[in-house]
């Protein structure tokens, strides 16, 4: 037994240098981009891809981005520059995008086309930047990104678009492939058309066959997951498609289930196609996805949630119970409501999908690590958990408050040693209300924002938007001073629509003029936000509270912005809004120390082994046993 620890350990040894000498980057929209678990339950499948990959060899850096269409994510200053000074000879680059090239203003144009069109005939300017024409810009811009990626020794592979679950009988319609044929909008000579079509073996407004061309000019493989993507929801039937694997009244996004199935079949079809294949692993028994937690920079006292899935299919025996441990930091969850130490999953039917809440909560400042087993019969997993907490001792507080009761929107009240801005893109604050319905369900005055053209001048809101537009938004922003850090706690808002029940947004956060790193922090996205305003002599629906415990750190110097980007999903028009109130962002600052770099994307080397009959795990150079008590170095 000693011998064989000593190969575990001697192995071990070698793979720091070996671990993630590979990196998968994907690129793509809101289908493939990351969520926050206490957020929202969308959930892109590249969140998951990773857990199909040898850790110790690959690893998996998802830059997914909400609205993205492929001109968007080039020149976005956060996006495709920023990624391409992560990305290193050797790398692999997944490109899939399609979803918002099709357009929400005119479908299957050039927005830029459309936009010189509109200036020559004196038409409003459209305030969506998004749409490419399968022929010309799409093609041209995954061209963009295979030649660059290529200059830099990455190798490129072009990913089909997974579908959107528009059923039709026992088939899923056109539009829900990606090819626009039955409507799409065309220039020519000077002439706009709208509601064109073409018959149904006509490929030419196909953004998947747009891709496979570009794919066979460039001798670049092809992952067609609009196939792969159409076979998962037939198989489940509308039904059951729409209910199981997608979030609630949404037809684009997943949620966990289906991007952990869509995630599987992308996993499997790289590796049937030979891609990083020897280091693809598609599990035959239940598996944790994550297989690590990596909860990186946290508060003490200050609560994180995060989730992991035990998947299996095809299991023998057909059913059974998983047992779950977790370590002194954690407790975990079934059903997101009563949290413990201990739990237990059941299965049947030879197939296992069941969400894992995890709760983690630290009482003493370092880096922290613990981990969740899970065990069905002779099968252990071990989920290892890790965290940087900081202490919140020993700051100064920080506040900035906009009230936002008037037009224009007054500055915020600031405490502290920080400095607080407000700023608009494509918005406009176009007037106070005075008998809207506040959080605490009495009346109250707020200001209406709305959507603005390139001037700030008051226009209509584009029609059948399905997600947020990057250039458009409400912004409140955090500078940390020259000689302190600032650690955000707390960022309140509330938040309504007045004058529509369709009004969908995003808060999200990210730093500097580029606004990078950007992470959701609230979603109003498959259900409306409340209408505040009153309707039928009768008051409006109070407005929704956004109250997020944050774990944000602004490096000395540096910004924070807080983002509302708001969408319209019904009908062209004018007279809608979105409301916000009260914007309170919390903190504490400090001096700058040593010490506290992210831990977010870090690596774990992780070995099981039983020794004496007792379940020890070798981790990071340490040897711990089931309670994750430290016994030894290895």
């Amino acid at each position: 037994m000693r011998k064989i620890f000593c190969f575990f350990a001697a192995m071990l040894l070698c793979l720091p240098m070996m671990q993630g000498a590979i990196k998968v980057h994907t690129i793509g929209d809101s289908t493939m981009a990351e969520y926050d678990e206490s957020t929202t339950d969308k959930r892109g499948w590249g969140m998951y891809l990773g857990s199909f990959f040898d850790p110790a060899y690959v690893t998996v850096n998802n830059k997914g981005k909400s609205g993205a269409d492929t001109r968007g994510f080039y020149t976005g200053a956060a996006y495709w520059p920023a990624l391409k000074s992560q990305m290193h000879a050797g790398d692999y680059l997944l490109i899939q995008f399609a979803h918002n090239d099709e357009g929400t203003v005119t479908y299957g144009m050039d927005n830029l086309e459309y936009a010189a069109y509109c200036q020559e005939h004196g038409l409003p300017a459209p305030t969506d930047a998004r749409g490419t024409n399968p022929q010309t810009t799409y093609r041209d811009m995954l061209r963009a990104f295979i030649d660059e990626a290529r200059e830099m020794g990455v190798t490129p592979v072009l990913v089909g678009p997974i579908c959107r679950a528009y059923f039709q009988g026992n088939d899923i319609k056109r539009n829900g492939k990606h090819d626009l044929g039955d409507k799409f909008s065309k220039i020519e000579n000077g002439v706009l058309y709208e509601n064109q079509s073409l018959p149904a073996g006509d490929s030419t407004m196909s953004y998947v066959k747009a891709m496979k061309i570009v794919a066979a000019e460039k001798n670049v493989p092809f992952i067609d997951m609009t196939e792969a993507t159409r076979q998962i929801y037939l198989s489940y039937g509308e039904t059951q498609c729409l209910n199981l694997l997608f979030c609630a009244g949404d037809k684009t996004h997943t949620n966990a289930m289906g991007g952990n199935l869509i995630a599987r079949a992308a996993a499997d079809s790289l590796k049937s196609a030979g891609i990083l294949a020897d280091y693809i692993s598609i599990p035959t028994d239940i598996a944790a996805t994550p297989n690590a937690i990596e909860i990186g920079e946290t508060y003490t006292g200050v609560a994180q949630n995060k989730e992991f899935l035990l998947t299996g299919y095809g299991l023998e025996p057909k059913s059974g119970t998983v047992t779950l441990t977790a370590t002194a930091n954690l407790q975990i969850s079934l059903d997101k409501e009563s949290y413990a130490s201990t739990a237990n999953a059941a299965y049947s039917g030879g197939s296992m999908f069941q969400k894992i809440y995890v709760r983690a909560n630290y009482t003493e400042g370092g880096e922290q690590r613990d981990t969740i087993y899970a065990v069905s019969g002779e099968h252990t997993i071990v989920v290892p958990v890790s965290a940087n907490a900081l202490s919140l001792d020993g700051g100064a507080a920080v506040s900035a408050t906009w009230t936002i009761d008037a037009k224009p929107v007054a500055d915020a009240v600031v405490e502290g040693p920080i400095s607080a801005a407000f700023t608009m893109s494509h918005m406009i604050a176009a007037d106070t209300k005075s008998d809207a319905t506040g959080a605490d369900g009495e009346q109250t005055t707020v200001v209406r924002f709305h959507n603005a053209d390139d001037t700030g001048a008051k226009t209509a809101w584009p029609a059948t938007e399905i997600d947020e537009n990057p250039d458009r938004y409400v912004d409140f922003a955090i500078m940390a001073p020259a000689t302190m850090e600032v650690r955000i706690t707390k960022i309140y808002m509330e938040i309504g629509a007045y004058s529509t029940a369709a009004m969908k947004c995003h808060v999200n956060t990210g730093f500097g003029d580029g606004f990078t790193e950007v992470k959701t922090i609230y979603e109003a996205a498959t259900v409306a936000l409340p209408s505040i305003g009153p309707k039928d002599g009768n008051p409006g629906s109070p407005m929704n509270i956004v109250d997020v415990t944050s774990s944000l750190a602004i490096p000395a110097g540096e910004t924070l912005h807080v983002r509302v980007l708001p969408w319209h999903e019904n009908a062209s028009g004018n007279g809608k809004y979105i409301c916000l109130k009260n914007v309170q962002i919390e903190g504490m600052a400090f001096e700058p120390t040593e010490g506290l770099e992210s831990v977010q994307h870090s690596v774990f080397s992780i070995q099981k082994i039983v020794r004496n009959g007792q379940l020890l795990i070798i981790r990071d150079g340490k040897i711990y046993n089931a309670q994750g008590q430290i016994l030894g170095d290895e």
